[in-house]
């Protein structure tokens, strides 16, 4: 109970933040459509399918995963500079709470991002298989692993050291 709690309160705080949810949700769709108006635009006979859909939104899908380095690295980040994370020791949570806290919504919105990069697939032409599916968990491993380098990196900097290095990686 501990750990919901702690994970909607970060929910909270991370649909506060409108540049959040652009990058999260919005930027991997702008890229999606500016990829098939290039692909579009490429004649027939030139073998357009460095661009195609097929190619372009599983790489997206995964690509948006970046981001979530960059989102859990400032909460944690804001929430030591502001003194939050001190007042929170003092309760009985355990450092299983704490790190579920943090990644249980990242890891949600990961598969809320891929679910809409890939709807907004199928619309632009994508054909629905079993392996969209598959990516969609496949996203999964690929989130945690960058939501750990955001808690990581949130955890010894602070908040206009993680924006830098998150956006590194």
């Amino acid at each position: 109970m501990k750990t919901i709690l702690f994970a909607k309160r970060n929910t909270k705080e991370i649909l506060r933040d409108p540049l959040n949810l652009f990058f999260a949700l919005v930027f991997p769709l702008v890229l999606l459509l500016l990829f098939y108006i290039i692909n579009n635009a490429i004649p027939e006979e030139a073998n357009n399918t460095l661009f195609s859909i097929e190619n372009t939104a599983p790489g997206l899908a995964t690509f948006g995963t970046a981001f979530f380095a960059l989102f859990s690295g400032m909460l944690v980040s804001k929430d030591r500079t502001s003194s939050f994370l001190m007042r929170l020791f003092t309760s009985p949570m355990k450092a299983t709470n704490y790190l579920l806290g943090y990644t249980l919504p990242l890891i949600l919105m990961a598969i809320v991002q891929s679910c809409i990069t890939f709807i907004s697939a199928i619309i632009l032409g994508l054909p629905f298989t079993i392996n969209i599916l598959l990516s969609i968990i496949t996203v999964i491993p690929i989130s945690l692993l960058f939501i750990g380098i955001g808690l990581l990196c949130g955890s010894f900097l602070n908040d206009k050291a993680v924006g830098g290095i998150c956006v590194l990686y």
